[in-house]
């Protein structure tokens, strides 16, 4: 689903205010119609006459736009002035929908190999993406104990002092710059720093056996994974060049402060 942009001071914008007050707001209101459908129907700003017909607009209307320097008079219809500067192409949509369905591919692929045991834990524990099959249930017989288990006391692990196989969360967990990397790289429709924090908030706070993990960075990719399908399930807007440039100053600027944030814990000989 493709989005028609319009700026919050499109209202009392000179060419919108040169438009007679008593045709103004039909006018604006087929401006609207009309970019609305073109942005669905991935037109490039091109309204055909036979759509005005379909809409029952008035004919002084879309000679107002003209006027005002908001349309433009063309062969079969009319144009909207500067539609690139301000919407995605054709072509950039169909590139961002292309590539948006090439990752959730890649997601899907992901998904279906077998997970390591910490991830699993991990995907359980939060209700994340895990099957309801019977081969996800761990006593599908609850009234046949196991008779192997009978009589057998079960020793603590060793590996650590509080029995458990993994550690808690450590006190100093950040992303690496190889760990950013691979978010920009996997999980591209969020925003890893909020889920990072999320991350650490909850395992800060959460209780038994949850709260251990043997690989730290690979229940952190399941994390962020699991938000990266709640992302992609979202519809998808659109953005022009220049947003998607702003977006990608951002992300580099918060990948290099994470970089100048270990380099400075190393030269301080913090964790």
């Amino acid at each position: 689903m493709a989005w028609f942009k319009v700026d919050d001071g499109f209202h009392s914008s000179r060419k919108v205010m040169s438009i007679p007050r008593r045709s103004r707001f039909a006018a604006v209101g087929l401006w609207s119609i009309a970019g609305s459908w073109c942005a669905d129907q991935l037109t490039d700003g091109h309204v055909p006459d036979y759509m005005l017909k379909e809409w029952g607009v008035p004919p002084s209307a879309p000679r107002n736009l003209v006027d005002a320097g908001l349309w433009s008079a063309e062969s079969g219809g009319f144009a909207f002035r500067n539609w690139h500067e301000y919407q995605p192409s054709k072509q950039d949509v169909d590139a961002e929908r292309a590539a948006s369905r090439a990752r959730m591919s890649d997601l899907r692929a992901k998904r279906k190999q077998p997970k390591p045991p910490e991830q699993r834990e991990a995907g359980e524990a939060f209700g994340r993406t895990v099957s309801n099959g019977s081969e996800n249930v761990r006593n599908p017989d609850p009234s046949r104990p196991d008779p192997t288990l009978l009589g057998v006391k079960r020793e603590p692990s060793k590996s650590s002092p509080t029995g458990h196989s993994g550690t808690r969360i450590p006190k100093g967990f950040t992303a690496t710059p190889e760990m950013i990397n691979w978010a920009m790289e996997n999980t591209p429709n969020i925003n890893w720093q909020s889920s990072t924090k999320k991350f650490k908030a909850h395992f800060n706070s959460v209780a038994g056996t949850a709260q251990f993990k043997t690989d730290w960075e690979s229940a952190w990719q399941s994390w962020l994974l699991g938000d990266q399908e709640k992302a992609s399930q979202r519809p998808v807007q659109f953005k022009t060049g220049a947003e998607k440039r702003m977006d990608n100053g951002a992300k580099l600027h918060a990948k290099y402060s994470a970089i100048d944030e270990q380099n400075q814990l190393q030269i301080e000989g913090g964790p």
